[in-house]
This record gives C-alpha cells, structure tokens and sequence, in this order.
C-alpha cells in the first residue's frame, strides 16, 4: 500500500514538476511572467472585495482536488469529476459581480478606449463652464444646508437608474441645480444625473452601497452616492442636508469634507482629463519659469545693492587724531608739528 502511494506520488512530481522543465523555453518564460502578471492583477483586485475570501476557497478546492487526482483516490475523485463539470456555471454565479466589475474596468481602460482619457479642445470650455455652475450651486447650498446629489455620468451608461427619474434635458446653470434641489420642489427627492454636459433626467432612484465602510451618521445620500460609484465609472457630489459638508464618491470610495478648489481640480480631470492636466502642467511650468526669474531679478538687485554697500565700504575712513593736520591733499607733520 505505501509502495503504491509512494509510486503515485513520484510519477505525479515528475509528470508535473521535473518533465516541464526540461523542454523549458523563451515563450514558456513568457507564459509564466504573463500568469503572474494576471494572477497578481487578479489578487490585487479581489483582496479588498467578498470575493477574496471566495478565491481562497476556491484556491482550496483545488489544491484539494490536485492532491486528490495524485494519489488517485477513486470515490473522491468521481465526486471531483462531477464537480468539474458545473465548474465554471459555479464561478460565474459566484463571482458575478466582481466578473461584471472586471470586466467594465477592462472596456473602460485606456487600452481599450484611448480617448476616454481627454477631452477634444473646442469642448474644453463648456466643461470649464459647466464645472463652475456646477460649484457655485454646490457652495450655494453648502451654506444654505440644502441635500444634493448630483452624479457625472462616465462611459459606463446609467439608464437603467435613470428610469425611474423624470428627463429634465436642461442646460447646466447653477439656478436650475439650486432650483431642483429646493425642499419644496418635486424633483429635489432624488438624484441629478448629467451626460454629456447637459442635465438628463432628476428625482433618479439609485442603489444603496454594498461597501462594507463605516457611514457613521451619514444619510442615504452619501450610501446611493457610493453605491452607484460601485457599478459604475460616475462621479457623485453629495451634499449634506445635516452639515453642508461637500463630499465625492468614486469607485465606491467616498471623500468628505471637499473644499472649493478641490471639488474644481477633481471635476476638471474628470471631465477633462489628460487635457486639464496637460493645461494644468503648462499653468504650473509657467508660473514655476516667472517665479524664477523674480527670484533671479530680486537676487541681481540685492547683489548691486552689496555692491554700493561694499563701494562706501572701501572708501577711506577718518584716521585716528587732530583733524586739521589729516585734512585731505595735505601730508602729516612729522613729529605732529
């Protein structure tokens, strides 16, 4: 019996350890890199979702099902050949939504969608325009504590939550925000949605967040803004009823506490993108060449400045003594006389 188990077990580490690398080559190393490369993207992924716990089970089942296929255990392995065969209907209902997630994540790339990144020029000022509306409504109702949810639709379509809203098709103006979210307006219960820098549709019902992070008092504007920033590539600006605090949610991450000029830099590159920070980069190099040369006028000054400051310097100063006999073009006496 142990001859036997010891038998399977060296035929299995030569079949599927030893004899692979003997016939080891170039395009085999390029396998392996390219495995690690997906695995790790793959790891990288899941670790902060359910579905990492998931893939360690799996990961599991199958070193499992590898130990049992080596040493040929008969029953446990027609168990394992049943499973196999609903394998991969098991893996697709399982890992749904992180499949669905993953794989918008590779349609929205820039591999795959080199455009999606910028922005073509002659619409750089509408969205310049339409971001300040967008903040000087924000700000409005910051201080006036009036609840806000309005979401930036990305390449990901979102027409499935805005059925259940009204279509607006509005021009994006900060009185028309203001004027939706009023208390005492029948659309202000809800979500504004925008695409393609125009308002589509308000009163939007979205999803409530699956994220597992702490709310706190937080209401269920900041939990719909974070759901639907976890199905989808959107940019949602809640603000609060509560405090008036201006937050972001992105990628089901939410940042609270968002200032004026933060909420312009995060809604310019998202609408934007690499045009804005291209733009951005001059503005900065620009400023960065006249703060230079400030600085290289101030230092010229303050040398010519050192300068006349070591000229008075270097001329003669009174000597010691009776004045009258070191007046200037005239030659002491010697002996003082």
């Amino acid at each position: 019996m142990f001859e036997h188990f010891w038998e399977n077990l060296q035929a299995f580490f030569m079949n599927r350890i030893v004899d692979p690398f003997r016939y080891f080559g170039p395009y085999d190393l390029a396998d392996i890199l390219i495995l690690t490369l997906l695995l790790y993207a793959l790891y990288r992924f899941a670790k902060a979702r359910r579905a990492g716990r998931l893939l360690f089970g799996l990961f599991i089942v199958v070193l499992l099902s590898l130990i049992i296929s080596a040493f040929k255990l008969p029953a446990l392995t027609f168990i394992i050949h049943l499973f196999a065969n609903v394998f991969f209907l098991c893996v697709m209902v399982v890992f749904q939504p992180e499949i669905r997630d993953a794989l918008e994540r590779i349609a929205n790339s820039r591999l795959f969608a080199p455009g999606s990144d910028t922005l073509p020029k002659k619409l750089y000022p509408l969205a310049k325009e339409v971001t300040q509306e967008t903040l000087n409504a924000v700000f409005e109702m910051s201080e006036n504590q009036t609840g806000a949810l309005i979401v930036f639709e990305g390449l990901t379509k979102l027409g499935e939550y805005i059925e259940s809203g009204k279509i607006v098709d509005a021009r994006i103006t900060s009185h028309m925000l203001t004027s939706i979210f009023f208390d005492k307006a029948p659309l202000h219960d809800g979500a504004v949605v925008i695409r393609d820098f125009r308002i589509h549709s308000a009163s939007v019902v979205l999803p409530s967040a699956k994220n597992t992070i702490d709310f706190g008092n937080l209401g269920t504007r900041h939990r719909a803004a974070v759901g639907v920033s976890e199905v989808s590539d959107c940019l949602v600006v809640v603000v609060s009823e509560q405090t008036g605090k201006v937050s972001v949610a992105q990628e089901g991450k939410l940042l609270r506490g968002v200032d004026r000029e933060m909420l312009e830099d995060i809604l310019m590159t998202y609408l934007a993108g690499e045009l804005y920070l291209r733009r951005r980069r001059e503005e900065s190099k620009k400023l960065f060449q006249e703060r230079l040369e400030q600085l290289s006028n101030r230092s010229a000054n303050d040398l010519d400045t050192q300068r006349s400051e070591g000229e008075q310097l270097e001329m003669p100063l009174p000597k010691p003594g009776i004045p009258e006999l070191y007046n200037q073009g005239n030659t002491p006496r010697k002996g003082g006389k």
